[in-house]
């Protein structure tokens, strides 16, 4: 299962529970109305992903920004304090704008110690200028890592050019970088996952993104090749299986998400050791998520 030219570090300690690597919270009114998405037009809270994840395998989470701003890193400051799962916390930083990002940062990691990644809205089309790339720069001095949802091969060629100007900071890309399930050209996806993962900085989250939920019906086995091909190109020690809840609730409660995407990467044959990396090792490291508590 691991490419030829990949060294995968050791599995995690045995026992540890399973990490979701991508879920959010939200009050009433953060999240703005899109067409076909009125499911998730209501607050979705700690005490909502408690019950689903009640008596499955998942222990542990990485709670991602959802909208633009300081209220934002406010909301998953206050939601880490509430949910004792959240192992991490992606926080928003403004990426044009690099004294900005520091001085919130800062304020940010005052508030909390699980500050571990950043992301914000990237539109199609943008490039890394110097203003971008001074932000990365300050990230990767920091310690940070960076998460991107890839959406079109702009963000692909942005990826490559932040990774060529900061390589040790580490890139996540969300949501298998948008496979065409509901259709589309398979080629060109496959394109951008191979140039994602030549970078050694990159690694991916196995999860269902909002572009490709809205309209699509929950089709377990048409996970399996797109899950595949993204595990043979990044290897185990690379990938991490992720949930994206609520926004997966456009189709699937988190249970019936995460076993199938479960299921697609037991179909692409991995060890013992290769399957628990990608449930939970991987993200603990990229993550630097300890010990379960209690």
């Amino acid at each position: 299962m691991e490419p030829a030219s990949a060294t995968p570090p050791p599995a995690a300690p045995p026992g540890l529970a399973a990490v979701d690597a991508h879920q959010h919270f939200w009050p009433v009114g953060v999240r703005p109305r899109t067409p076909g998405t009125a499911v998730l037009d209501r607050a979705f809270t700690p005490a909502d992903l408690e019950r689903e994840l009640a008596g499955g395998e998942v222990g542990r989470t990485v709670l991602v920004q959802c909208a633009a701003g300081p209220g934002e890193n406010d909301r998953l400051a206050a939601y880490a304090r509430e949910f004792p799962p959240a192992g991490a916390l992606v926080i928003w930083l403004p990426l044009a704008d690099p004294v900005a990002a520091e001085r919130e940062l800062a304020r940010v990691r005052a508030l909390t110690g699980l500050v571990r990644g950043f992301r914000a809205a990237v539109p199609p089309g943008a490039r890394a200028d110097p203003a971008l790339l001074a932000t990365m720069r300050s990230a990767e001095r920091a310690g940070l890592l960076w998460e991107l949802v890839v959406t079109s091969e702009s963000h692909v060629t942005l990826a490559e050019q932040v990774a060529a100007a900061c390589p040790d900071l580490p890139i996540v890309v969300d949501h298998l970088a948008t496979p065409p399930l509901a259709g589309g050209d398979p080629k060109a996806w496959e394109g951008w996952i191979d140039r994602l993962a030549a970078l050694p900085s990159a690694s991916v989250k196995v999860s269902v993104g909002g572009d490709v939920l809205v309209g699509w019906e929950w089709e377990p086995d048409l996970l399996v090749p797109w899950v595949g091909r993204a595990l043979e190109a990044f290897g185990a020690h690379r990938s991490m299986l992720a949930g994206n809840w609520p926004v997966v609730r456009l189709a699937a409660d988190h249970a019936t998400a995460w076993r199938s995407l479960r299921a697609a990467v037991a179909a692409a044959g991995p060890s013992v050791a290769e399957a628990a990396l990608v449930a939970g090792g991987a993200a603990r490291r990229r993550y630097a998520i300890g010990e379960d508590r209690g």
